[in-house]
């Protein structure tokens, strides 16, 4: 799924439209699970949209609730 950001967000030099995400594997699943165990929800779905996305977890932090939304709907179909 290609998530097309509301607004680019800019990090490191780099500008970020979109993100592009797909099912995890069950590794990432469990890496999410440990994350949402230590830190909560909303850091272990940053956590799991940065292993797929490829996009450092600090960089996710400047995108848009209503992205963050998206993107953490489209990963609870398999979480």
């Amino acid at each position: 799924m290609t998530l097309t950001l509301r607004k680019a967000v800019e990090f490191a030099g780099e500008q970020i439209h979109v993100l592009e995400l797909r099912e995890p594997t069950l590794d990432e699943v469990e890496k999410f699970t440990k994350e949402f165990q230590k830190n909560g929800s909303i850091s272990a779905v940053r956590f799991l949209i940065s292993l797929i996305s490829g996009h450092p977890v600090a960089a996710l932090g400047k995108i848009a609730a209503r992205d963050f939304k998206a993107a953490e709907e489209y990963l609870a179909n398999f979480i």
